[in-house]
């Protein structure tokens, strides 16, 4: 039979059928109510205390509970020490955790990755280098020295890097989860008990700083992942090395994904409790801690969640109402923090 034989189609054949509905199951739609019905009930809860805590709070916040300091008359107690506390605090830890944070994630999603030929051909070409320099007279006397350990080191490396980088990436994504009062105790041990460091905002400070590391890694390398790997890629073929490309292409492409988590972590830092309570936070104390970082192992621990905690254990009603105005200061600490992030995110975030 020849095309030409053949009956022309109908228009209603050349028409496609709409594809039929999906009808829902009971069981989906009795899930879907159930999850809308959790997250109603779960907003109106929250809804429900940040009112009464702003109806409590209202009253007492003002400037001179701002600029007032600790006291046992609720009537001339303030939040300054615990403010000031709270902000040396983030200061210390956002000073030792993005740097490290975003040092450990570069080279756990560009170097790390690496097997153990790859690492092997690097120290190759390193040993090569070496003695051409040498044999020409650039290297000699410690230089050469210096660069023959690092040679060796190189073919080291090789050897126990990979393994000790699938360790350390388990043990990451392992220490996110872990309570937070856990590494008040690590805190207490490896700064007060082994380093000999006072229980001193700076030995809060890095306890915190140990706490949000993890999470600082993880969201740092989720932004380096999402940048294009042809980015890292042309780079090399114009004539960059690996690091260049990295440090100069890639990194700033996924800053602005790193600050948003580095901001993010900064802002659980600031409202935890139990790993300071551990180390030995104070919640009443005479002196006004100094906003210079450098003088914090020198300062008592003083932090905001503690001063809140100290207050609503209070019996008298007084200091129940200091409590929530404390509170409505920690909130608007936290929106703010958020906010920052949201607008580097939306601002800086490029679409690939």
């Amino acid at each position: 039979m020849t095309t030409a034989s053949l009956p022309p189609l109908s228009d209603a054949a050349a028409t496609p059928r709409p594809l039929a509905r999906k009808r829902s199951r009971p069981a989906e739609t009795l899930f879907h109510a159930a999850a809308l019905g959790s997250v109603i009930i779960t907003l109106a809860f929250l809804a429900w205390l940040f009112i009464s805590v702003l109806i409590d709070g209202a009253g007492s916040l003002g400037w001179d509970f701002l600029t007032n300091k600790t006291s046992t008359s609720p009537a001339r107690a303030g939040f300054t020490n615990a403010l000031r506390g709270s902000l040396v605090l983030m200061m210390v830890t956002a000073l030792v955790a993005i740097p490290l944070g975003f040092a450990a994630a570069t080279y756990l999603e560009k170097f790390a990755p690496l097997s153990r030929d790859a690492l092997l051909g690097v120290a190759k070409r390193r040993e090569r280098a070496v003695r051409v320099r040498s044999e020409r007279g650039e290297l000699s006397g410690v230089r050469l020295s210096l660069s023959r350990l690092w040679v060796k080191a190189s073919y080291l490396w090789s050897r126990i890097g990979p393994p000790i980088n699938t360790a350390v990436e388990v043990n990451i994504s392992n220490l996110a989860a872990v309570p937070s009062i856990i590494y008040g105790v690590l805190g207490l041990a490896l700064f007060v008990a082994i380093m000999g460091l006072s229980k001193s905002l700076l030995a809060g400070g890095l306890t915190l700083a140990v706490l949000v590391l993890p999470i600082i890694i993880i969201a740092g390398r989720e932004a380096i992942r999402a940048v294009p790997s042809s980015i890292e890629q042309g780079a090399v073929a114009l004539g960059a090395t690996r690091w260049q490309a990295v440090r100069k292409q890639v990194l700033p492409a996924a800053l602005p994904g790193m600050m948003t988590g580095a901001i993010l972590a900064m802002s659980r830092a600031i409202g935890e409790t139990a790993p300071l309570i551990v180390v030995g936070g104070i919640a009443f104390g005479t002196a006004i801690p100094s906003l210079n970082p450098a003088l914090s192992n020198d300062q008592p621990l003083f932090a905001m969640p503690l001063q809140i905690y100290a207050w609503a254990t209070e019996p008298r009603e007084e200091f129940h109402q200091l409590a929530a105005a404390g509170i409505i200061v920690l909130i608007g600490t936290l929106v703010v923090l958020n906010l920052a992030a949201i607008l580097i995110r939306n601002r800086f975030t490029r679409r690939w």
